[in-house]
């Protein structure tokens, strides 16, 4: 009998490594997300600030490629929490296909000014989005902030599920 529960409590002991592990990598993809989220919103208040019509950065969008999906995998964010960081990153790929659309402008080398400038305003529309406050709503990235910083605020022996 003593053999049967020492062989049950190795087995739940061998369970609580991974288990740790888990919570250490959710933790540090939040902290990535949160880190390009800061990186995302300097170089859309630089895009307003500095007026360059064709700036040659990007916003980056690596952490979201690649650790958004494993939090997703592993349920750690709720419905209305992808919702809110889905609007964020979608604004951010929208900012950088205008970047890439003016670029390709300015590269023509054409006599195409509206058209740069269009993309341009565009732009700007969009990093405001991303930054102003709208009708007394927070911003996409204050709101997006919100939840990540949350998240990231949580103890390792909260993370369970939407954790």
């Amino acid at each position: 009998m003593y053999e049967l529960a020492f062989a049950v409590f190795g087995f739940l002991l061998g369970l609580l490594p991974p288990w740790f592990a888990r919570k250490r990598r959710l933790k540090t993809h939040w902290c990535a997300l949160r880190a390009e989220m800061y990186q995302c919103k300097e170089n859309a208040a630089t895009l307003l600030r500095d007026k360059v019509q064709s700036p040659l950065y990007r916003l980056p969008l690596i952490a979201y490629q690649t650790s958004y999906p494993v939090l997703l995998a592993d349920g750690a964010v709720a419905e209305n929490e992808v919702s809110v960081l889905g609007k964020f990153f979608a604004t951010v790929q929208d900012i950088n296909r205008g970047l890439d659309n003016a670029a390709a402008i300015h590269m023509s080398g054409s006599v195409m000014d509206n058209k740069l400038e269009g993309e341009y305003n565009r732009n700007k529309l969009k990093a405001r989005n991303l930054l102003d406050q709208e009708n007394g709503n927070p911003s996409l990235y204050e709101q997006a902030k919100e939840i990540v910083d949350q998240k990231i605020a949580l103890k390792w022996w909260q993370y369970g599920k939407y954790a």
